[in-house]
């Protein structure tokens, strides 16, 4: 990759971690897939005249868009840890030693669960040309990913200018809105400040298409509720320490899933039929 554009992936990155701890501060999601997508366009306009070869124009311009999702991402996850540590009462020195201890573990976890999933199921990294396959994980990253690098480095810039018009509009219309959420509802008008639309929230849903967060959040929130209503002491000391479980507990039955799947022990696909993985991953 060459330096220059290294360099603008980078501030890339760090304007985009800003944006990502602030979404998450408002949504608890993390916007990664549009803030990666944004820096691939940005890369994919950088580049343009350069004339490289398809297969490495595509290659360079999803490492770029790679760098702004991870420095997305970590900054999320370090605001994100810090703050589950500040609603547990964690010292901070503590968390931050078992933060290091965490990261010499995961460096060695992380790529060893991804072959264990990709042996597991093939499906997610595999392009199939079957339409009708169907795959445990719907991948939707996966496909943002690919139709961005695909249109950036065709010859033809396949998206209509309309699209642009529109998000140019829109992002307007957001800064606009914003403004007058911190200026406008001033005097006998600030009691209605509460009921203002959040252009964040009302961004991200534009991004994301499924509903698995909303349902998730649905599905925690209801107990919470009821629960802090009847004891709050007692939500306040367990409550949070119970959520970190539970999400804790759904990453490792996915392991264990995967590793059932891997001996044949699975049972009964429910997703029909799976795609067959190559030589070289088999």
């Amino acid at each position: 990759m060459p330096v220059g554009m290294s360099l603008l992936a980078i501030f890339l990155a760090f304007f985009f971690s800003i944006l990502a701890v602030q979404c998450a501060g408002v949504t608890d999601i993390t916007p990664l897939t549009a803030a990666s997508k944004a820096s691939q366009i940005v890369l994919g306009g950088a580049t343009k005249g350069e004339h490289w070869p398809v297969q490495h124009a595509q290659r360079l311009n999803l490492l770029g868009g790679s760098l702004a999702s991870m420095g997305a991402n970590q900054a999320h996850d370090l605001v994100g840890d810090f703050r589950v540590g500040f609603l547990l009462r964690t010292p901070p020195q503590q968390q931050f030693f078992a933060q290091a201890m965490g990261t010499l573990v995961a460096v060695f976890l992380a790529p060893a669960l991804f072959m264990l999933f990709a042996k597991a199921y093939p499906c997610i990294i595999v392009l199939s040309s079957d339409p009708t396959a169907k795959c445990p994980f719907s991948a939707p990253s996966v496909s943002a990913w690919r139709a961005v690098t695909v249109a950036i480095t065709d010859p033809e810039f396949p998206v209509p200018t309309s699209s642009g018009i529109f998000s140019v509009v829109f992002s307007i219309f957001g800064g606009i809105m914003i403004v007058i959420r911190h200026y406008a509802y001033t005097g006998k008008w600030a009691k209605y400040r509460i009921y203002h639309p959040n252009m964040m929230c009302i961004g991200l849903a534009f991004v994301l298409p499924q509903t698995y967060y909303g349902t998730a959040m649905i599905i925690g929130a209801v107990p919470a509720y009821f629960w802090i209503k009847k004891n709050p002491k007692h939500f306040d000391i367990y409550g949070y320490a119970v959520a970190a479980g539970l999400i804790a507990g759904e990453g490792i039955g996915g392991v264990i899933n995967a590793i059932f799947q891997i001996a044949g022990i699975a049972g009964p696909n429910p997703y029909g039929t799976q795609i067959a993985c190559p030589a070289w991953s088999c």
